[in-house]
């Protein structure tokens, strides 16, 4: 099974651009709401259903905190369709 790729919002009630400290992003997979927050000191946290999954640090920008964070979201998100919990619940 590949993995699909999820479509990722931007919280458009967020500031935007350079001077933003924080940007939202929000898909719905499944009946799980997922909740991206990315900041550009390359931190990113992610939130499913309202729960802490899972937060990234150290990475070069809040570009590739996302891009880190979004993969462990599909990772998330696959292992939930194949029937099982969220790995951070185990």
């Amino acid at each position: 099974m590949s993995k699909k790729p999820i479509h990722w919002n931007p919280d458009l009630s967020y500031p935007t651009g350079k001077g933003a400290t924080e940007q939202r992003f929000t898909a719905t997979v499944d009946g799980d709401e997922l909740e991206i927050d990315t900041h550009p000191w390359g931190e990113a946290d992610l939130k499913i259903n309202g729960k802490a999954e899972a937060h990234v640090e150290g990475k070069p920008s809040g570009g590739d905190a996302f891009r880190e964070i979004e993969d462990i979201a599909e990772e998330i998100e696959e292992h939930r369709a194949e029937g099982g919990q969220s790995p951070s619940a185990t």
